[in-house]
């Protein structure tokens, strides 16, 4: 039987118990047994033997360098993780990596990058930004649309973000939705069309709806363009954010490295874990 480490932070171990269990279940199934370690135990856990796979599933690059300089195979690499939950890095690394056929044309929103949020938290500078065509303010390591707010809304996002490091983007017209593309070991899995309830984040998590969505040809040689662009891209599960445009088009918004699936589970027959699994050559 091989041994994979589950490695979490304690509160996203506690949300995720039931995404836990399918590895747990499937994994038996694959003759792999997978088993929840906490990120404050994970060099414990692995002083006596080391294991034969780790997800890590903190966010954290140091964890996953931490064993791929033991040579264990880590999912995601370090690299993928640093870049994944920094969104200004992950934009500028897409910058430098895309085909030109694809960079010549519009390809994410306009962003701007900004050290410290503090900076911003006056009427001046709210308004300076509105006026260079900035609606929308992100940290760049925030997650699940929470630390994502409309610029004119200062009085809602300005304790949340000072002294953080933020991006302005433009807002996309793409009313309230956004595409989830799911990616498998370097193949696209399946895409979910989210979509925000009186809100215009398109978050599944904040209560918007979502629907499986088909791909045109042309929709996934573009969504390949990005995939192949990424560190150690055939490896893992995750998932690519693109904002759809009414012409048709697709923007990127953001890599999810450590990707929920809860959609997934609610409203398809798919199962990714189990699929996950299979995959693995241990």
């Amino acid at each position: 039987m091989k041994r994979a480490y589950l490695i979490y932070q304690k509160d996203e171990a506690e949300k995720n118990k039931g995404f836990i269990e399918l590895f747990r279940q499937a994994g038996k199934r694959e003759k792999i047994d997978f088993s929840y370690v906490p990120v404050t135990e994970y060099q414990k856990a692995s002083e006596e033997k080391l294991p034969d796979l780790v997800l890590n599933r903190t966010r954290d690059p140091e964890v996953s360098r931490w064993y791929e300089e033991r040579g264990v195979p880590v999912h995601h690499d370090s690299r993928l993780v640093a870049l994944a939950n920094h969104k200004y890095q992950m934009i500028r690394y897409f910058e430098e990596k895309l085909p030109e056929t694809v960079r010549q044309h519009k390809w994410c929103p306009t962003t701007k990058f900004v050290p410290d949020a503090s900076k911003l938290c006056s009427d001046e500078a709210v308004e300076r930004s509105l006026t260079e065509g900035y609606e929308v303010i992100k940290s760049v390591s925030g997650h699940g649309g929470s630390e994502v707010f409309l610029m004119e809304n200062r009085r809602q996002w300005e304790q949340v973000l000072a002294g953080r490091e933020v991006i302005l983007q433009e807002k996309i017209e793409c009313h309230s939705s956004d595409m989830r593309v799911y990616v498998l070991f370097g193949e696209i899995y399946c895409a979910m069309l989210r979509e925000g309830k009186d809100d215009f984040r398109s978050n599944f998590s904040l209560g918007g709806s979502v629907r499986k969505m088909g791909l045109t040809d042309l929709q996934r040689k573009y969504i390949d363009c990005f995939i192949k662009c990424l560190p150690e891209y055939e490896k893992g599960m995750y998932s690519i954010d693109f904002l759809p445009t009414d012409d048709g088009g697709l923007l990127f918004d953001e890599v999810e490295e450590m990707v929920g699936c809860r959609m997934l589970y609610q409203h398809t027959e798919y199962d990714i874990v189990a699929d996950y699994i299979k995959k693995l050559d241990l």
